[in-house]
């Protein structure tokens, strides 16, 4: 029995269509007729007359072949309509051309595929339906309702990706980050004092708190008439009760006070001390500031602090991590590893199969989420030996960077 799709095409085409067909051609065949007598007329005139005749008869000859494909596309629309799916394909080898018509796919989407032939889709098949197995059916719209089901939940699977369990850290007991530091140290340094206003009142000998200033301000010099302005002169302004008053120039303390800023802090406070008088009017102001060896000791107490803390959220703070070893950053599939601080994730170490036949030592796949974070080769000697007696544990893992490494410290949940 011949397929549908053929007996369709083999149909004549309906008469209203042969009469367009035969309209189209006698007026394409027209225009081209029009197009060869003037060229002939303009060759019994003169050399303006064949150029004339030349451009009427190129246009009237493109007017015919338009008129001609008309007629093709009135004769069998469907061929026109695979040329040009034929020649889209040629461009991208992408595209998939699909010979059956719509009346077919309208049958195969809704459930009611008769077993014709369908290369452009895929066929249905009630024995390989997992949803349907041990169902009896007898409504054919009942059947085709739990068939687009099936298949709307089978995509919906197919768009959903894997993704790595990240781990939030709980609510830190202490702030990793505190809003006030006081910057201490033996070393007295000198405040130049540029309006004493504010500190007239400053008893001598007795430790008084003053602040950094760090919103933009220009303080003008009651001696001198110099000005002072943040951001362009160098040091840091200071106040005494939210009252601008002088500068610390001091070298040491004025790096010491940007990497306590730009750590977090919000504030920076300073011991100040008044002593005696710089001239009349005019207080002399003395704070204590940290030597060089002091402000290293301080910044790399308040770094291990900070660290201390973030272990703390993560609950890492009192167990010790079951191992730890570093991979490459290239090595490393998960999200991007900030360069201070942790990424805590949910994970676990699975052995790969070695290939039949090969005699390398098996890889190890650091998984979370079903996202595979590292591959572990024995050729990372270091992790390889840390990562074997992980395999089958339920594991959090803190990640940091090191440079253009990453370090792994795994704790066995």
């Amino acid at each position: 029995m011949m397929p549908e799709g053929k007996h369709r095409n083999g149909q004549k085409a309906s008469t209203p269509r042969i009469i367009g067909i035969i309209i189209f051609r006698i007026l394409a065949v027209g225009a081209w007729l029009f197009a060869l007598l003037f060229i002939i007329a303009g060759f019994q005139v003169n050399l303006l007359g064949v150029i004339f005749g030349v451009i009427v008869a190129a246009v009237l000859a493109f007017v015919g072949l338009v008129l001609w494909v008309i007629g093709d596309m009135v004769k069998d629309p469907g061929k026109i309509r695979a040329e040009r799916l034929a020649a889209q394909a040629a461009k991208d080898p992408g595209i998939v051309i699909d010979t059956d018509n719509e009346h077919e796919r309208q049958r195969a989407s809704n459930g009611r595929w008769d077993g014709r032939a369908n290369p452009g889709h895929a066929q249905p098949n009630d024995e390989a339906s997992p949803a349907l197995v041990g169902v009896e059916v007898e409504d054919g719209e009942a059947l085709a309702s739990a068939r687009r089901e099936t298949g709307q939940s089978s995509a919906l699977s197919r768009t959903i990706s894997p993704s790595p369990i990240i781990i939030p850290p709980k609510t830190l007991s202490v702030s990793a980050t505190r809003e006030t530091e006081t910057v201490s140290g033996s070393y007295p340094a000198t405040i130049y004092v540029y309006d004493p206003r504010p500190i007239l009142k400053l008893k001598e000998g007795r430790a008084e708190k003053i602040s950094v200033v760090t919103r933009p301000i220009t303080l003008k010099s009651r001696l001198n008439g110099r000005q002072w302005r943040s951001g362009v002169d160098d040091g840091y302004a200071v106040e005494y009760k939210g009252k601008p008053f002088g500068v610390l120039f001091n070298h040491i303390a004025v790096i010491h006070i940007r990497a306590i800023l730009e750590s977090g802090a919000k504030n920076v406070e300073l011991v100040a001390m008044r002593q005696g008088w710089y001239q009349t009017g005019v207080p002399e102001i003395y704070v204590m500031v940290p030597t060089l060896e002091e402000a290293k000791e301080s910044e790399t107490g308040n770094a291990s602090l900070k660290e201390y803390e973030q272990r703390q959220a993560y609950g890492a703070d009192v167990v010790a991590a079951t191992a730890i070893f570093r991979v490459s950053e290239n090595n490393w599939n998960g999200p991007r590893i900030p360069d201070e601080g942790f990424i805590a994730f949910e994970a676990t170490v699975e052995q790969l199969p070695v290939p039949e036949g090969s005699q390398a030592k098996p890889h190890f796949a650091l998984k979370s989420g079903g996202v595979l974070l590292s591959e572990i080769t024995a050729r990372s000697t270091a992790a390889y030996f840390a990562s074997e007696p992980l395999v089958g544990k339920r594991l959090k893992i803190l990640v940091s960077r090191y440079y253009t490494s990453l370090t792994i410290e795994a704790y066995e949940i």
